[in-house]
């Protein structure tokens, strides 16, 4: 099994990625807002290694990327992404983006369209943008330096769970992100439009939310990436919230593993 890590330190300019698999099936996975792809470790001893390789990227600003400039808009996350897959030599791939770069797999889907086989998009925040009240928007800033915040705001959108998970999505937070791009990116998440660009667009879409998520779910995917893709299909995590990766790693992997067999070339 090929486990390699890539960073900075090599290429210039380059986000920082860890490999995990041999398989012909390129995918390129990218993070949410609060996490970097450490994420999706609870996921790894259940990926089809042989089928699939995964490419899990730190977006600039956090894990394997934190040294690197950023000015923490969709355009650049998007030419980053495709930047990788040029470096490991993928002209098809599929995409997975979680939370705030659910938008980052329709940006990439718009730019290349010949290039994306397909998309997963989890728990995602749409091209539309995430307008907040502006009590709520104070409150998402909040987070950016106010640990409690923090750990209300993850326990919220998982449906109340542990202190000891929350505790641990903190460390990971603090640890593995630059401050000052936590209130970039949010900036970015709240205000970027383009659902022009990507109406009608006809990659095949997987949307996956829990059912415990209750900002981002089935009826918010209906009015978004179900009316913009005539590709996209829904499916729902039982007793899951914002992170189904973390919260239910087989389940998830089961789910997106058949829907990228389904739209493998």
């Amino acid at each position: 099994m090929k486990h390699d890590v890539c960073s900075q330190q090599s290429l210039n300019a380059l986000l920082g990625f860890k490999l995990h698999g041999t398989g012909p099936q390129h995918v390129l996975v990218m993070h949410d807002w609060l996490g970097d792809h450490t994420n999706y470790e609870a996921m790894l001893p259940y990926l089809d290694s042989t089928t699939f390789t995964y490419a899990f990227v730190d977006l600039r600003g956090y894990g394997l990327s934190r040294h690197l400039a950023a000015t923490c808009t969709i355009d650049e996350i998007a030419a980053d992404g495709f930047a990788v897959a040029d470096h490991l030599g993928w002209n098809h791939f599929h995409l997975v983006g979680h939370s705030m770069t659910g938008m980052a797999t329709q940006r990439m889907a718009a730019d290349a369209p010949e290039r994306i086989q397909s998309a997963v998009a989890v728990c995602p925040i749409s091209a539309a943008g995430n307008r907040l009240p502006e009590e709520a928007a104070a409150f998402f800033a909040s987070t950016c330096d106010n640990d409690d915040a923090f750990r209300r705001l993850i326990q919220f959108v998982t449906g109340g769970l542990s202190d000891g998970w929350a505790n641990m999505k903190l460390r990971q937070n603090r640890e593995r992100t630059v401050p000052e791009c936590r209130s970039r990116y949010l900036r970015m998440l709240t205000t970027t439009h383009f659902v022009e660009d990507v109406q009608g667009l006809e990659t095949p879409f997987l949307v996956i939310v829990g059912d415990k998520d209750p900002g981002l779910g089935a009826d918010a995917m209906k009015q978004t990436f179900l009316a913009w893709h005539p590709n996209a299909e829904l499916a729902t995590v039982p007793n899951c919230g914002h992170y189904p990766m973390q919260e239910c790693p087989p389940y998830f992997v089961q789910l997106v593993e058949r829907f990228l067999s389904r739209n493998g070339r």
